[in-house]
């Protein structure tokens, strides 16, 4: 029963998730093998949830996390343990009987559902500072490397420095030294003027501060923006400090980034942007959470008629910048 209430619940949540089907796919394993008998039902599904968990806390001590996702995964744990012991009982229950080769089968579930968070992490964009490289509604999957050696051009994803509770995905155009200014919307690196293919511009004014930079600030500067208008200008040009990163969104007239609150410090960094593994059309304040009923069941209604199908798999790729 615990088995197939899972099931159902992840089928139920294939809409604001589409992995979710590799999940519905296991516990509907772990059903049928115990409604057959087979007592590696059980200690598989054992087997694969403890993967999970213990796969979530070396993550978290890997890539570091906010208070509340470290509370999360330890609640997460204490569910997923008791569901384990129930799956691990019931196959005692079975000891024995059925097909002792099945084991092998879950130790390789497990193996993958311990490897895969160590790999890659998922991620879903909010905003439309990336577009029209990223759309809002792209579900990504990242490269989760912890602190990794960049290139210029390559779309990251971190811990954002004010809150270090939320996540962004932006362009690296600054690495250790780079020397940075913005002339009339034109990016200027280490004194030359580059061809971005990448950025878009989608308003036609020019920003005294946004689109000429570093200059007098025209708007709210949080987080280490002032220290970095302070400390790191010169000759005209910000000098991206030993350890840190400069950060740029594609859609350069509305993102949020390093010009309004500095730099990326190395140690925020999650990884490198793959691949769109899924795309939909959806209020952005539906994509990750449920929200109203209406919103529900808008989320089933829309579910293959707001799905980009053209993004799927689609690769995200660095830009090679020199």
């Amino acid at each position: 029963m615990t088995a197939t209430v899972l099931a159902c619940l992840c089928i139920a949540a294939i809409p604001w998730g589409p992995f979710n089907v590799i999940q519905a796919v296991v516990f509907l394993a772990v059903m049928f093998g115990l409604r057959g008998g087979h007592a590696w039902g059980g200690y598989g599904g054992a087997l694969y949830l403890s993967a999970m968990w213990v796969s979530a806390a070396v993550a978290v001590v890997r890539f570091g996390a906010p208070d509340t996702e470290r509370t999360a995964v330890g609640m997460v744990g204490l569910v997923a343990a008791g569901i384990a012991y129930l799956f691990f009982r019931a196959g005692q229950a079975l000891a024995g009987n059925g097909w002792s080769a099945l084991k092998w089968g879950w130790i390789a579930v497990a193996a993958a559902a311990f490897l895969f968070p160590q790999v890659f992490k998922g991620y879903v964009m909010p905003t439309g500072s990336m577009e029209d490289t990223l759309l809002i509604g792209d579900f990504l999957l990242v490269r989760a490397q912890g602190t990794p050696a960049l290139s210029r051009g390559d779309v990251i994803i971190f811990r954002y420095p004010v809150d270090l509770r939320q996540t962004f995905v932006k362009r690296c155009m600054g690495l250790p030294g780079d020397r940075i200014k913005i002339e009339n919307k034109q990016f200027c690196l280490n004194g030359k003027k580059l061809d971005e293919p990448y950025a878009y511009h989608k308003t036609a004014y020019v920003d005294a501060y946004r689109d000429n930079f570093p200059n007098e600030p025209n708007g709210n500067i949080t987080g280490g923006g002032a220290d970095m208008l302070e400390h790191h200008v010169m000759n005209g040009e910000v000098v991206v400090p030993a350890d840190n990163y400069f950060a740029i969104g594609d859609n350069r007239d509305a993102s949020l980034d390093s010009r309004y609150w500095g730099f990326v410090p190395r140690a925020n960094l999650i990884g490198t942007a793959w691949i769109v593994y899924w795309s939909y059309a959806a209020p952005t304040q539906s994509l990750s959470s449920l929200g109203g009923i209406d919103q529900i069941i808008g989320r089933y209604r829309g579910f293959f008629t707001a799905t980009r199908w053209g993004r799927l798999g689609m690769p995200i790729h660095g830009y090679p910048v020199n």
